[in-house]
């Protein structure tokens, strides 16, 4: 067979893995899509409603800036994606690459079909975002290089093997066992877990430009979205966590782990990362100021705002599909929007919180052994 056709073949083999897994577990990917495009659309139309009827109200460069800003940031996300993707392709961990060469294949068709790979890669990846988005020459531009910048940088830790200095992850102490997969999920969120770290990192970064939008006297609603996302993105930690988990979830199943217990764990960490972004948000208003024009108490509503999201992921992290990270950010997302939206309108609607997370957690009741 010629070289062509063999690299041909590895590329087409390497992205019919997810077509083969639809088709053989199609009931549940159904579900999955189903859900995924339901709240894709609901997010859809609610931004654009809420969106354009607030925004009208800004002037036409401001409305210019925080869409070239937005831009900027879904590229910046989709640059470190594809830098992560590229290097899971030069793996040398089992893959496609790794079976052909230790199948006897040329290794000059394993580097053509790694080559080739990463091109249909980019070009699909930047393509579907180029026409939904249409980002700027230099943002497109920006976002290859800090892929590549990603990329590299990944490389270059996987390959510098040197001594290493192992130190315990667990402290060598009695401890029950709920504080041992608590700590156990926190160091991993904190220190070792990438994604997560990420979106912690993004979220404090965010959190100063919330300070700063205080400091300047934005508009209040600006701030509140401004909120709503820093706090999604400590959800979005717990989500790429669970997805982690339940690659090993057998681990805690066999140690007869309930449910409940299980649950409790996440609610804990929830709790840290809300409350602590709650705090943040409360220095950041002490020590900017408060705008004359709008009243202390409105203001107030950031704090239940930041906690808000974390808080309702354990209600939720077993409703559908647990491993699906993508699918629990959605639901997140989109329950987080609505009951922040409520408190925003009205600060007795922090009520709705405890009840919507105690109506939440009966569909999810002993999922734990069911996902």
């Amino acid at each position: 067979m010629p070289k062509w056709q063999r690299i041909a073949s590895l590329i087409i083999q390497h992205n019919k893995q997810s077509l083969t897994r639809i088709r053989y577990d199609w009931g549940r990917e159904l579900v999955v899509i189903a859900s995924t495009g339901i709240l894709l659309g609901l997010f859809y139309y609610m931004f654009r409603d809420f969106l354009q009827d607030k925004l009208n109200d800004l002037p036409t460069s401001l409305r210019e800036l925080i869409a070239t800003r937005l831009r900027a940031v879904v590229m910046l996300g989709l640059g470190l994606w594809v830098g992560g993707r590229l290097s899971n392709l030069y793996r040398d961990e089992p893959g496609w690459a790794h079976f052909a060469l230790r199948s006897g294949e040329d290794p000059q068709v394993v580097r053509a079909f790694r080559l080739g790979q990463s091109l249909l890669l980019i070009a699909v990846s930047y393509g579907i975002f180029g026409y939904f988005f249409q980002p700027e020459l230099s943002l497109q531009i920006g976002s290859l290089a800090l892929a590549g910048a990603t990329f590299a940088f990944m490389r270059y830790r996987k390959e510098s093997t040197g001594p290493q200095n192992l130190k315990p992850i667990l402290r060598d102490a009695p401890e029950s066992r709920a504080d041992t997969l608590r700590n156990w999920r926190w160091f991993q969120i904190v220190q070792r877990n990438r994604l997560c770290r990420l979106c912690l990192v993004i979220s404090l970064i965010l959190q100063l430009s919330i300070a700063v939008m205080h400091g300047l006297g934005w508009p209040l609603f600006l701030t509140v979205l401004a909120t709503m996302m820093a706090s999604a993105l400590l959800a979005w930690a717990l989500a790429f966590q669970l997805e982690d988990d339940m690659r090993a979830i057998w681990f805690e199943r066999q140690l007869g782990c309930s449910h409940e217990e299980f649950v409790k764990v996440y609610e804990h960490i929830s709790w840290r990362l809300g409350l602590g972004l709650a705090l943040l948000s409360l220095v950041s208003i002490l020590v900017t100021g408060v705008p004359g024009r709008v009243p202390l108490g409105e203001w107030i509503k950031l704090l239940p705002i930041a906690a808000l999201f974390p808080l309702i992921t354990p209600a939720i992290m077993f409703q559908v599909a647990p491993e699906r990270p993508l699918l629990q950010i959605l639901i997140t997302s989109l329950i987080g929007l609505f009951l922040g939206t409520a408190i925003y309108a009205h600060i007795l609607s922090i009520v709705l919180v405890p009840i919507a997370i105690t109506y939440a957690k009966n569909y999810q009741k002993d999922n734990f052994y069911r996902s």
